[in-house]
């Protein structure tokens, strides 16, 4: 943990502004002309790199300021940078194997596991498998094939970590989420199925996913992907489910719109369309051409600003943004955050009451109940959310 010389409840102005504007691989002539002087008018070099390692952007912070603005840099923290560069490529590296590894066992056994993020998305989105810092390994499977994948994991000495999974073909699913811990090299591995991408309003439909797939080239080696259109839709509902709080995720926007081979927008807006989340990709796209000056068509930027209610979204997701990376959204916030990030109000209310009343592991945590009483969960998590993120908002937020 870095110490810090001042709190990041007054942090100085300067270190949000750096932390923003190196957290890219491409940095415009106008923003590289800001830096300097952001810098040279004084930085909390723990506070930066403590926030930059909060919002999953260290790697990208300091590869840019040692590319870029290295003399501006005191000579201990250009240092400490170069380490926390080299310790993300090792671990990367680490984990890449390990994908592999996983990825060859579920395809021998005939099991479909596309790798989510993580190093596929580090290739895909920024060109460099250690430019993107990521703390697990996702794959996106079937439920169906869940009991399979989760007994393949069992044998290579992974945990679960909510309970066991479901043990047979077509049970139903028995958590909102499945987490599996391997404590050799402490690797996390989540298992995302339709069931648990539960912040899509209907299940996700796996057999048109998987025609669309494509495959990156990883160090010689392929592995599945899913296509560009598929990813940046996957991306922008996962950054809404967490009110866009980390830099990282509207930096994995930024970079995935910039890389080739490029994304076919009328095919990536349709698809959004059909799957009830043309307002989440909208917002998306809003967040990452205003917030990291991403590049987006002519016809793509008019189309995300004709939508109002996104745009609200963003303003206010900027307005919010913090060096803590956390939202501190109150309950009634994010409800009506939910609401408004569907694509039309009934959609959205449908969508915001589902979620607020379906219990997920940390409410099962929360109140442990008897098998037989498993069911009240869904009417206690309501009061458990008003428990957690309180109904106003903590006078301290860090807006600055």
């Amino acid at each position: 943990m870095i110490k810090s010389s001042k709190s990041l409840a007054t942090t100085n102005h300067s270190e949000k502004q750096i932390l923003q504007a190196c957290a890219r691989t491409r940095i415009s002539a106008e923003t590289a002309d800001r830096v300097p002087a952001l810098i040279t008018g004084g930085v909390d070099w723990p506070t930066l790199l403590q926030a930059a390692g909060d919002h999953g952007v260290t790697t990208l912070v300091c590869s840019q300021l040692l590319t870029h603005f290295a003399e501006f840099v005191p000579a201990e923290w250009r240092l400490t940078m170069k380490q926390r560069i080299d310790e993300t490529a090792r671990r990367n590296l680490y984990m890449t194997a390990e994908m592999f590894h996983l990825a060859n066992r579920f395809r021998a056994d005939g099991i479909l596991a596309v790798p989510y993020k993580g190093p596929s998305l580090a290739l895909q989105a920024y060109g460099n498998l250690a430019m993107r810092q990521y703390a697990d390994l996702d794959f996106a499977i079937r439920q169906r094939d869940l009991p399979r994948a989760a007994a393949l994991l069992g044998a290579s000495e992974y945990n679960p970590v909510f309970g066991p999974a479901p043990a047979e073909e077509g049970s139903h699913p028995t958590h909102s989420e499945y987490q599996f811990v391997r404590p050799a090299g402490n690797v996390i591995v989540e298992m995302q199925t339709e069931a648990t991408l539960r912040y899509f309003p209907r299940k996700l439909d796996f057999d048109a996913l998987e025609k669309r797939l494509t495959s990156v080239s990883i160090g010689g080696r392929e592995t599945l992907s899913f296509s560009p259109e598929d990813t940046v839709i996957l991306l922008a509902v996962h950054g809404a489910k967490h009110f866009w709080e980390r830099l990282l995720w509207i930096a994995d926007i930024s970079e995935l719109v910039q890389a080739a081979p490029g994304i076919h927008w009328a095919e990536a807006f349709s698809l959004a369309k059909e799957m009830g989340v043309s307002r989440p990709l909208s917002l998306a796209l809003y967040l990452a051409h205003r917030m990291l000056e991403a590049p987006l068509p002519d016809d793509v930027r008019e189309q995300v600003f004709r939508d109002r209610a996104a745009k609200t979204l963003g303003d206010g997701i900027c307005e919010r943004f913090s060096m803590r990376a956390q939202a501190e959204l109150p309950v009634f916030s994010r409800f009506r955050f939910r609401v408004a990030s569907r694509d039309n109000f009934l959609s959205g209310l449908r969508f915001a009451m589902r979620l607020a009343t379906s219990p997920t592991e940390p409410d099962r945590a929360d109140v442990r109940l008897p098998e037989t009483m498993s069911g009240m969960h869904r009417w206690l998590r309501p009061v458990l959310l008003m428990k957690r993120h309180g109904i106003r908002r903590p006078k301290s937020n860090d807006r600055r």
